[in-house]
C-alpha cells in the first residue's frame, strides 16, 4: 500500500510538473555570451505582431553536414519567437521536392534566390550540393525575402557559418522588421550639383526602400524660391549627397545649415579630388587630378573636418583589371590599385562585424578641434602615401612593382560620425535670406565620407549590380551594408542594429590534429567498449565465484 501510495505521488508530481512547464516558461541562459537570450529590442518587436506573420524557411532537405549546426540555431532562434508570440507561423519547404534540380534552380534565380553550392571533399570523393538558405516573410499582404547567411570576402565555409549564426537574429529581426514597418521615416536623395546619377546609386535605393519613403530632391527648381526649399527639406528626415561635382551657393548652404540644426540628419558623399574616369578607362589611359570645388569649405570646417585635396595610396588595396595585347589576343590582367583602399570598419554599432569594403580615390579627412564629437567610422592603412595636386595618374601605374618602403605614413580618417550642439555657420553674418524660423544653434548629426563613389554601384549591359560588387574581379565588398547601417543610424533605426552586436564563442575541434590522429581515435573508439565489456563481465565472474563460496 505503502509503495503504490508512493508511486502515485510521484506520478502526480511529474503530472503537475508538466502541466506548470507549458502554463510558464522559464529559461535560464547561462552562457557567457547569452547566444539563447533574445535583445530586449527582438522581444519587443515581436510582441507587436497581432495577426499571422508567415516565415517560409527553403533550407530544407538534403542539407550538407558542415550547416547542420547553421540550421539547428535557425530553427532554435524561429521556435523562441514563436514562443513568445504564437501569430508567427513556421513552414518548411524544400525547393527540390517538385521538380528536376536545373528547373527549380533556375525558377528560384528568377525569384531572387541565388543558390548556395557547398562542395565537400570525403574520402576521396567529391559531393556537391546545392541549398537555398533564404526565407520569405509575409505579413498584412506584404511579403519579403531575407538572405540567411552573412558572406564576407575571403571567408572560408567554416568562417562564413560561424558569422551567419552570429547574425541569424539580426536577419531574422531585419526580415520582420521590413513586413511590419507601420509608418516610414523620409528620405531625400539630393539630385543637384551633379550627384550620382540613379542608375548609380540605383541598388542602394532598391534596398533602403522597403524601410524607408524616397524622394528626389532638387536645389535648382526653378520655381520654389529659398525659403520653399526649406520648408520642403525640413519634411525628410536625413538628406543623401551621393558624389555632388558642383559649387554650393550661399544660399544653399544655408538651407542645408538651418536643416541641420533644426534635427534633419546628413550622409556628405564627396571627393576631395576631382578624376576624369572617362579619360583614365579610355585609350589614354591617364587623368588629371584637380582639387574638387564644392565650396564647402567654411561649412564642413564649421562642422570640425577639413577633406583634403589628395588622394590616399594604400598598399592594402583592391585589384583593377587592365588589358593587355590587341583583339583576339587580349587578356585582363589583375593588378593591385593603390588607389582602391580596401578597408575594414571601426567597431562601431554601424560597422560592427561588417565585412571590408572599398573606397575608390578616397581623400583624407583631418579632424578640426571644436566642441563637435567625431566618431572615426572609416580609416586608411597604416602603410600609406598621399597624392598631392595637380597631378596626373595613369592606369601603367598599376602594372608597376609596389615599393613598400614607400608607403611609410600612418592612417587617415575617410569616414566620421560628428554630433553634438553646433552653431550656425550664419551666426552673426548677414543671412542670405530672410526666414522667420532662423536659429543660432542646435543639435546636429551627419556622416561624411570622402569618397564620392562610396555608393555607386556598377552597371552590366545598361543594369544596375549589386552595390559592392566588382564585375571585373567577381570581388564583393561590404559597402552597401555598411551605408545602409549608416543610413539606419542617422534616421534614429538604431534598435535595428543593436541585434548585430552579438558575439558567440565557439568550441571546436583542431580539424588538423584530428585528421593526423584519424586512426589512433578510429582504433580506440572501437576497442574501449570492447575492453570495457571484458573487464566488467572478469569483475562479475569473481564476484559471483566469491558470492558462490560464502
Amino acid at each position: 500500500m505503502k509503495l503504490n501510495s508512493k508511486l502515485f505521488l510521484t506520478v502526480s508530481l511529474i503530472v503537475i510538473l508538466m502541466i506548470l512547464s507549458n502554463i510558464f516558461f522559464i529559461q535560464i541562459d547561462i552562457t557567457n555570451d547569452k547566444r539563447y537570450s533574445l535583445s530586449k529590442s527582438s522581444l519587443t518587436k515581436i510582441k507587436t505582431i497581432d495577426e499571422p506573420l508567415i516565415i517560409d524557411i527553403f533550407l530544407e532537405g538534403d542539407i550538407p553536414e558542415t550547416y547542420i549546426p547553421f540550421r539547428n540555431e535557425l530553427d532554435a532562434i524561429l521556435n523562441r519567437l514563436k514562443y513568445y508570440n504564437s501569430n508567427i507561423v513556421l513552414k518548411y519547404s524544400d525547393p527540390f521536392q517538385y521538380g528536376k534540380s536545373v528547373s527549380i534552380i533556375e525558377q528560384m534565380k528568377e525569384f531572387g534566390f541565388t543558390p548556395e553550392i557547398v562542395v565537400q571533399n570525403k574520402n576521396g570523393s567529391r559531393n556537391e550540393n546545392i541549398i537555398f538558405p533564404w526565407a520569405i516573410f509575409s505579413y498584412k499582404g506584404k511579403s519579403q525575402k531575407v538572405e540567411l547567411l552573412q558572406k564576407q570576402l575571403g571567408d572560408n565555409e567554416h568562417m562564413k557559418i560561424i558569422r551567419s549564426i552570429q547574425l541569424l537574429e539580426n536577419k531574422i529581426m531585419d526580415g520582420i522588421f521590413r513586413v511590419s514597418i507601420k509608418e516610414k521615416k523620409n528620405i531625400a536623395i539630393l539630385s543637384s550639383h551633379g550627384t550620382s546619377k540613379n542608375v548609380k546609386i540605383a541598388d542602394l535605393l532598391k534596398n533602403i526602400k522597403p524601410y524607408y519613403n524616397l524622394s528626389a530632391f532638387n536645389f535648382k527648381k526653378s520655381k520654389a524660391s529659398p525659403i520653399q526649399s526649406l520648408d520642403s527639406l525640413k519634411k525628410f528626415d536625413l538628406l543623401i549627397i551621393s558624389n555632388a561635382s558642383k559649387k554650393f551657393t550661399q544660399s544653399e548652404k544655408y538651407i542645408l545649415d538651418q536643416y541641420n540644426l533644426n534635427g534633419g540628419r546628413l550622409l556628405w558623399m564627396v571627393n576631395g579630388v576631382a578624376i576624369d574616369r572617362d579619360s583614365l578607362f579610355n585609350k589614354s589611359g591617364k587623368s588629371y587630378l584637380l582639387p574638387n570645388d564644392l565650396n564647402l569649405e567654411d561649412y564642413f570646417f564649421n562642422y570640425g573636418f577639413k577633406i583634403k585635396k589628395t588622394l590616399i595610396q594604400d598598399i592594402y588595396c583592391a585589384p583593377i583589371v587592365v588589358a593587355s595585347g590587341n583583339n583576339d589576343k587580349t587578356q585582363y590582367i589583375p593588378y593591385p590599385w593603390v588607389y582602391y583602399p580596401i578597408i575594414k570598419p571601426e567597431e562601431t554599432i554601424i560597422g560592427k562585424d561588417t565585412a571590408p569594403i572599398i573606397c575608390r580615390f578616397a581623400s583624407p579627412i583631418e579632424a578640426v578641434d571644436n566642441r563637435l564629437s567625431k566618431s572615426l567610422l572609416l580609416k586608411s592603412s597604416n602603410f600609406i602615401k598621399i597624392s598631392t595636386h595637380p597631378g596626373e595618374i595613369s592606369l601603367e601605374q598599376a602594372t608597376k612593382k609596389i615599393t613598400p618602403s614607400a608607403f611609410n605614413q600612418k592612417s587617415k580618417a575617410i569616414g566620421y560620425l560628428v554630433q553634438g550642439e553646433n552653431n550656425s555657420l550664419f551666426k552673426n553674418r548677414i543671412k542670405p535670406f530672410k526666414t522667420n524660423t532662423n536659429i543660432e544653434k542646435g543639435n546636429i548629426e551627419l556622416v561624411v565620407i570622402s569618397d564620392g563613389n562610396f555608393a555607386e554601384n556598377q552597371i552590366d549591359k545598361g543594369s544596375p549590380l549589386p552595390l559592392g560588387y566588382d564585375k571585373w574581379t567577381n570581388n564583393f565588398y561590404a559597402n552597401r551594408s555598411w551605408i545602409i547601417n549608416v543610413i539606419h543610424s542617422l534616421v534614429g533605426n538604431r534598435d535595428y542594429l543593436v541585434t548585430k552586436g552579438k558575439k558567440w564563442n565557439f568550441a571546436f575541434f583542431d580539424t588538423q590534429k584530428t585528421k593526423k590522429n584519424s586512426q589512433v581515435w578510429k582504433w580506440t573508439l572501437i576497442s574501449l567498449p570492447i575492453l570495457i565489456g571484458i573487464i566488467s563481465l572478469w569483475v562479475a565472474s569473481k564476484m559471483r565465484s566469491k558470492h558462490l563460496k560464502l
